[in-house]
């Protein structure tokens, strides 16, 4: 698997990407499909002179599409060996789950495939998923979006919606993603994200919350193990879980404390998605309190206080 975080392109992860598909760096192989519901087929070029595919083809998928139209996607997914997600609004995205197209990708996951995405192309890949649905439908204009200015003091806001098992991938079972993590600030909202999901049911297993930032990646190769990719200066990846007895109450501020935070910010750390656990990475807790400023204790979650634990994989 294949988790950017947006903005700028990780080279090394599509070289990766390529490696894990053609067995090595210097062979050709692989039928690379680019899904996407806006934009242009830039990835065809960039990838062909990147590494040595055999083939890379973007299909841009409207909102009114069919199932007859989605039935041809399908098929021609059906013949790559890789699938990229790209960005955009991944409400376009959860509209194709159980359809012929989400079928097909799954195919390319179990099969050996590598399936991957960044920004929206990336919320889409765990096993929940916060779909924008709900925003959306409150601005067809799509000029509403959750951020932690607007989760934090009223975490039950009714434009926060989610999609579940739109795919499905073992390394993130129990996982929801979100991408321009430290650049948007958005720890606040995957906090709020992952304590409304474990308050809807109260059986549910822990949680855990993914965020990645841009210029990063990270790659999960057949063990489940990630990777971090990372593009110049800069970049990291958190691994987030909010206590189950976080509750979400209608009309207060969030508060949530003792969140437990995984940080990997250097090119080549690793992380098992088996276990949830890093070897080497800090580990360390932050509070969020939405009726304080700051709202966060340390002030920068995204910053290993001193005296932060260097976890050890049991």
């Amino acid at each position: 698997m294949l988790l950017m975080g947006g903005g700028t392109t990780v080279d090394s992860s599509f070289l990766w990407m390529h490696d894990v598909i053609a067995g090595s760096r210097a062979g050709n192989g692989g039928d690379i499909t680019v899904l996407r519901a806006s934009g242009t087929e830039a990835y065809d070029d960039y990838l062909i002179k990147l590494a040595h595919f055999n083939s890379v083809r973007t299909i841009k998928i409207e909102r009114n599409a069919t199932a007859p139209d989605l039935a041809r996607v399908a098929a021609e997914v059906d013949k790559a060996q890789g699938v990229f997600f790209a960005g955009g609004d991944q409400a376009n995205y959860a509209r194709w789950k159980d359809t012929s197209l989400s079928a097909a990708v799954q195919r390319v996951y179990d099969r050996g495939g590598v399936i991957g995405g960044t920004s929206a192309g990336l919320a889409i890949l765990g096993e929940y998923v916060y779909d924008s649905v709900a925003a959306d439908a409150a601005s067809p204009t799509d000029t509403v979006e959750v951020t932690t200015k607007n989760a934090i003091p009223n975490p039950s806001e009714s434009i926060i919606s989610f999609t579940h098992d739109l795919l499905v991938f073992a390394p993130l079972r129990r996982v929801i993603t979100d991408t321009h993590f430290v650049t948007r600030n958005r720890f606040g909202r995957l906090a709020v994200y992952l304590a409304r999901l474990q308050a809807a049911d109260p059986a549910r297993r822990q949680l855990m919350g993914v965020g990645v930032d841009e210029a990063t990646a990270i790659v999960i190769d057949k063990h489940g193990i990630g990777t971090l990719k990372l593009q110049g200066k800069g970049g990291s990846a958190l691994f987030v879980q909010v206590s189950k007895a976080t509750r979400v109450v209608p009309g207060k501020p969030f508060v949530a404390n003792g969140i437990k935070m995984t940080l990997l910010n250097r090119d080549g750390q690793t992380y098992d998605f088996n276990r949830w656990c890093a070897n080497g990475a800090p580990t360390y807790t932050v509070n969020i309190d939405g009726n304080r400023k700051p709202i966060y204790q340390p002030p920068n979650p995204y910053k290993a206080p001193a005296g932060a634990v260097m976890q050890r994989c049991p």
